[in-house]
C-alpha cells in the first residue's frame, strides 16, 4: 500500500515537473511592468519633443513677423503676438512667455578687424505673458543678455531676439506634478536692413548712436 501511494506521488510529482501550462503568464508578469514603464517614457519623450519643436517655432515665427515691421506699438505688437497661442496648439497656452528685444551692433573700433565681435545694445525690448503685453523687458543702451554670437553683423545693424519660455506639463505625468521646462531664442535682422522701431519702448538718441554707446 504504502509503496503504490508513494507510487503515485512520484508521478503526480513528475508530472507537475513536465507541466509547463502558465509559464508564459510568468514570464509575461516579470515583463509587464517594464514594457508599461517603456511605452509611458515613450510616450512622454515623442509628446515633450513635439512640444519643443512648437516653442521653436513661435520664436522663430514671431521673431519673423516683427522683423517685417518698420514701427511698432502696444497695439501693433500685441497683434503680433496673437499668433503664439495659434502657434503652440494642441498644447494650452499655460505660462507661456514671449520677450521681444531689438539691438543695435557696435564695435570698439571705426576699422574692427575682421575676426572681432561687436557688442550688441538694447534698442527697445517688450514682452507678452499669456495673452498680455507686459511692457517689461532690458532697458534701453543695456547691453544685450544671450547675444548671438554666430552673426556676420556690422557697426549699426540691428536684429531683433525673441525668446520664448513655456513650461510643458505631459499628459501621462502631470498629475504626478512632472513638468519640463523649455526655452528657445530666434534671431532675426529687419527684412529692410532698417531699424524697427517702438517709439515708446525706445530711449533716447544715444541708446542708437555707436559712438555714444562705446564711450559712455
Amino acid at each position: 500500500m504504502m509503496s503504490t501511494l508513494s507510487t503515485r506521488s512520484l508521478a503526480a510529482l513528475m508530472r507537475f515537473r513536465r507541466d509547463e501550462q502558465g509559464v508564459a503568464a510568468i514570464e509575461f508578469a516579470f515583463i509587464a511592468p517594464l514594457l508599461v514603464v517603456f511605452l509611458l517614457g515613450t510616450t512622454t519623450a515623442t509628446q515633450s519633443l513635439w512640444a519643443h519643436g512648437k516653442i521653436a517655432q513661435t520664436s522663430s515665427v514671431i521673431g519673423d513677423l516683427v522683423s517685417q515691421e518698420t514701427g511698432l506699438d502696444d497695439t501693433s505688437f500685441g497683434d503680433i503676438l496673437k499668433a503664439a497661442p495659434v502657434l503652440i496648439e494642441p498644447f494650452p497656452l499655460g505660462d507661456l512667455t514671449v520677450q521681444v528685444t531689438a539691438a543695435v551692433a557696435c564695435h570698439d573700433s571705426a576699422t574692427p578687424a575682421a575676426d572681432s565681435k561687436p557688442t550688441m545694445f538694447v534698442a527697445w525690448s517688450n514682452g507678452w505673458v499669456a495673452g498680455t503685453v507686459t511692457n517689461t523687458g532690458q532697458n534701453p543702451g543695456e547691453k544685450l543678455t544671450n547675444a548671438p554670437t554666430e552673426l556676420t553683423i556690422a557697426d549699426g545693424d540691428y536684429i531683433i531676439k525673441t525668446e520664448v519660455n513655456y513650461t510643458h506639463e505631459p499628459t501621462i505625468s502631470q498629475k504626478a506634478g512632472h513638468t519640463v521646462a523649455m526655452d528657445e531664442i530666434a534671431y532675426h535682422q529687419p527684412r529692410d536692413q532698417s531699424p524697427v522701431t517702438y517709439s515708446s519702448r525706445e530711449g533716447s538718441a544715444d541708446t542708437r548712436d555707436c559712438n555714444k554707446l562705446m564711450n559712455r
